[in-house]
């Protein structure tokens, strides 16, 4: 079978699997069915005993194995997904794909026909109907300016690294040299935003650390046979939260930023960092306080909000706003002459 498949089909032909075999599975068996690691079938399975209470039942057999079954008849859905559920899963496949997330939006299209398929006459009839309709009038929100284009291909090897925790060296373009490298990393995730990412740890003895490489500047990917170990105590969440957007400074900073009372209830509504502070003033401004790494990514954001924003702390953060904000004007004056 494939490796090719997204959490929620994996799952969902691991249910498949289980009701159909009679004598049920071992984790082994799990793995090799769904082209996975064993720890991972192991994972699926207590997701799928948590969605299916009493539903999952073990047998062990004379030789000490231990195989796993689905109950008959309880993979039949207690509660059909309602229209809204199906809209939302269509909307999603489309904001993947305007995003340039083809994989995504894929497998998103895919699980919302299986979905669809799994209505009876009747249900998917009246669904059907307003499916459509509800579309329409929902619209997608389409994000405006240049995107990334990123090769397919290159997303689904290293989707497959990930999962399967394979060693990959790449062939990687520097963007400050225009050199190209040839990084040998564990990947470990994905961040997405203005441009997307791959998180690797690089092993090599003067790096030793995990690392962001733009996966628009992988030329290509090389699988190798080796597989690599997961350090179980990174958090790729926390990771992503040390900055404000993906560069790192080599430290965190005490951000402090005052925006005038004309766009407080703007600037209220975003969520700037995971760990802000909003506080709203007596003269109608608010402070919004976090502590991340960027200042450069942070000057750049600044930048669209104009007068409208004063920078309290860092003075490190104030003077490489100043430091843009004159590399803009030199830019500007260098155009017009």
């Amino acid at each position: 079978m494939s490796t090719r498949y997204a959490p929620a089909e994996r799952l969902l032909a691991l249910s498949l699997a289980l009701a159909e075999a009679r004598g049920g599975l071992s984790l082994d068996q799990m793995a090799e069915s769904l082209g996975v690691g064993r720890r991972t079938a192991e994972r699926l399975r207590d997701t799928l005993n948590r969605l299916l209470p009493d539903g999952l039942t073990s047998i062990l057999l004379d030789d000490g194995t231990k195989r796993w079954r689905v109950t008959a008849g309880r993979l039949m859905p207690h509660h059909a997904p309602t229209l809204d559920e199906m809209v939302e899963l269509r909307l999603a496949a489309d904001r993947a794909r305007q995003q340039g997330l083809e994989h995504e939006a894929e497998r998103l299209g895919s699980l919302a026909l299986k979905l669809e398929a799994s209505q009876t006459r009747a249900q998917y009839r009246r669904a059907d109907e307003n499916l459509a309709d509800l579309l329409a009038a929902t619209g997608v929100v389409v994000r405006p300016g240049p995107r990334e284009a990123i090769a397919a291909d290159l997303i689904e090897a290293l989707r497959e690294a990930v999962l399967a925790n394979h060693v990959v060296r790449l062939v990687y373009r520097r963007r400050d040299t225009g050199q190209l490298s040839y990084p040998i990393l564990h990947p470990y995730g994905f961040l997405t935003g203005s441009r997307a990412y791959l998180v690797g740890f690089n092993p090599h003895p003067d790096v030793q650390a995990h690392r962001l490489y733009a996966i628009a500047n992988i030329e290509r990917v090389r699988p190798t046979r080796d597989c690599f170990t997961r350090d179980e105590t990174f958090d790729l969440h926390a990771y992503a939260a040390r900055s404000f957007g993906a560069f790192w400074d080599g430290e965190m900073f005490d951000v402090i930023w005052r925006f005038s009372a004309a766009v407080a209830a703007d600037a209220r509504s975003f969520r700037f960092h995971p760990t802000q502070q909003v506080t709203t003033n007596d003269d109608g401004t608010i402070t919004v306080a976090f502590r991340a790494s960027g200042l450069t990514e942070m000057a750049w954001h600044l930048f669209t909000w104009g007068s409208h924003v004063e920078v309290l702390a860092p003075e490190t953060l104030r003077a490489r706003y100043r430091d843009c904000l004159a590399a803009a004007v030199h830019t500007v004056h260098a155009f017009a002459d």
